[in-house]
């Protein structure tokens, strides 16, 4: 898809490869879901581009697109496996250090650079600190301080910010979000447009809004109905949306409540919801039962500040 938002970002490696001071490695990081592999995508087209401006016309512009510019590679965590691998960095290294098939420039995107183990890192440093001429590379991360410091010191730190609300709903209509659906998909994404992918499948985004009305007041939710719920849906909607539903339409509530001991208990029980995600998958909680005590706790923290 076609890059939205990040213009200060393109600008800038734009002055640079224009100036021919462009570093060597760029490592782009920010929140998932807010299109960092998409930008990174971008730079690199950019940069192979005869025109240097990712013009989409260029005969690099049209094999980058079909995915078969020679001189471009793509890594990422290979399908079931934790980590990225040693192999795939000396592979990578190697690939950076031939010459460019088409010109002289070579590039490399290293999606989910986090999950690369300690030998893979080391791997990396070296060829970070003895660049090849023309190399370029484009290291894509949610969460910067898992990469090694080593590492962060020698690329130029690029944050990505999330997407403004019309860029976002832009993003969510090229990927096939339906309009009845759009307003909620905006909003849980918070500027990611990724975290809400999902909701590209009619069926799952019907549940979300299901949801939606049916939590919208822990105090008066028909509990039998929100356990359905979950039992039916909770292994197709992504928990993290599950629960972001149910904060948000709670979080005016510490607002009107009175005393401060209500507030703290009513905030305590929303971040409870908003850690259920992790603690589920951390510790294999079942789903309806440890998502319904929570609930519970919500609606009861609520009615107690009334």
């Amino acid at each position: 898809m076609s890059l939205v938002g990040h213009e200060a970002v393109v600008r800038r490696f734009a002055q640079a490869l224009d100036s021919g001071r462009l570093h060597h490695a760029w490592l782009l990081y920010g929140r998932a879901g807010v299109g960092k592999f998409v930008l990174a995508r971008h730079l690199a087209q950019r940069y192979l581009c005869a025109r240097r401006k990712a013009c989409g016309e260029c005969h690099a512009c049209r094999m980058f697109q079909a995915g078969a510019h020679p001189d471009a590679l793509v890594v990422a965590p290979e399908e079931g496996k934790r980590d990225l691998s040693i192999a795939q960095v000396r592979a990578l290294c190697a690939f950076l250090a031939l010459s460019g098939g088409e010109s002289e420039r070579r590039v490399v995107i290293i999606d989910r650079a986090a999950r690369m183990n300690a030998q893979a890192a080391n791997a990396l440093l070296k060829m970070l600190e003895e660049p090849s001429p023309g190399s370029l590379l484009l290291i894509v991360c949610d969460e910067l301080q898992r990469l090694p410091a080593t590492i962060r010191s020698r690329c130029m730190l690029t944050a990505c910010a999330p997407l403004d609300d019309a860029q976002t709903a832009k993003v969510l209509q090229a990927e096939g979000i339906a309009a009845a659906h759009l307003a909620m998909a905006t909003a849980l994404a918070e500027g990611c447009p990724g975290r809400v992918a999902c909701l590209r499948d009619a069926s799952t985004a019907e549940a979300l809004l299901a949801w939606q009305r049916l939590t919208r007041d822990a105090t008066t939710a028909d509990i039998g109905a929100v356990e359905r719920w979950l039992q039916r849906h909770a292994r197709t909607v992504p928990h993290a949306l599950i629960a972001e539903v149910v904060v948000r339409a709670h979080q005016s509530c510490l607002l009107r409540a009175l005393s401060a001991q209500a507030r703290q208990v009513i905030d305590k029980a929303l971040l409870d919801l908003a850690r259920w995600p992790h603690e589920v998958q951390q510790h294999g909680l079942r789903v309806a039962a440890s998502f319904l005590a929570l609930f519970l706790a919500l609606r009861q923290a609520l009615r107690a500040a009334a």
